[in-house]
Order: structure tokens, then sequence, then C-alpha cells
């Protein structure tokens, strides 16, 4: 996981958003789950053991096993910037937004998922949804661009420090 990642720390208590997505790369799943459904199944776990929890309670093989080190289940989705609140703020601090589409299925068939990530326009979502709009609430207000799914991934890209100048020294006169 990236050290940008908030998902990391602290408990499941402390986690501000509704939902999380947890994926697991070895087994192919996927899922979206409700923090309050969680906080009753597991309590107040460390977030970096979650995606465990959640992996033996589908019955996965890696997870299952003791210590559990080999489990791949992961979180899907990266945290908002904890320090911004707002989709105005988020704007104007140089935060990036990208959608991956997640899809599996299409009507009763599998299908695959769009194959580009998506560069969303922070600019046109504060133009629709306005400055004060809640980004723990943005999750039900998107959909995949290509193709209309509701199952994507959010991950949130920091702003670049702007590189530091070197002080040149001034001439003196003379």
């Amino acid at each position: 996981m990236h050290e940008s990642d908030a998902l990391l720390t602290g408990h499941l208590a402390d986690y501000r958003f509704h939902r999380l997505q947890i994926s697991c790369a070895s087994c192919g799943r996927h899922g979206d789950y409700s923090v309050a459904t969680l906080r009753k199944l597991y309590g107040n776990p460390p977030m970096a053991e979650v995606p465990r929890f959640v992996a033996m309670r589908g019955n996965c093989s890696l997870a299952l096993r003791f210590p559990g080190k080999d489990c791949d289940a992961r979180f899907a989705n990266r945290a908002a910037p904890r320090a911004v609140e707002y989709l105005g703020s988020a704007f104007h601090a140089g935060w990036t937004l990208v959608l991956t589409c997640q899809r599996s299925h299409q009507g009763l068939k599998s299908v695959k998922p769009c194959r580009e990530p998506y560069v969303i326009d922070l600019g046109s979502l504060v133009a629709g949804l306005g400055h004060t709009f809640p980004i723990d609430q943005l999750e039900r207000k998107l959909c995949c661009p290509n193709c209309g799914s509701a199952h994507y991934d959010l991950r949130w890209i920091r702003p670049r420090e702007p590189p530091a100048t070197e002080q040149v020294p001034l001439r003196q006169a003379g």
C-alpha cells in the first residue's frame, strides 16, 4: 500500500466514510462494504487487518492460513485526503481523482472492466455539485464514464509539492 493511504492508520471506528471497497487479486473477488456492517461483524479492529477479516469470512484459502501473511486482500479504494472535506477544497489544493472501472457483469454476462483509468475533472464536479459538496458522498454520484457501471475504484492523488527554488545571492552594488 502507498504511504499516502490514510486507510492503514487507526481503527475501523476512525474511518470517516460510509463504505469500503476490498479486492483480492489472487482469488479475483471484489466487494463493496458498509463500514457500519463491518463494525457489527468485527468490532473495531486496526484498519490494516480489515481486508484479511473480510477475506476470511469469504472462505478465502489464503486468508484462512495461519498466520494469514499470504492473503492478498487489499483496500480497493483510496482514502480521500483527511485535511480536505469538501470538493472545492480538494480542487483548490490541487488533488487529482482517478476512477478505475471494476465492472464484472453486464446483464447476465461476464464482461471485462474498461481498460483505461479516467482522471476525473474536479473543476467540472465542483461546477455541478458545488464547492461545499462533501467528499465522502462523492461515491454515490459517480459512475464509469465509459460504460456507466457503478462498480469502480476511486484513488486520490496527492498534489506535488512545488520544487524548492534556490536562493540566488543578490549582487552588491559597488
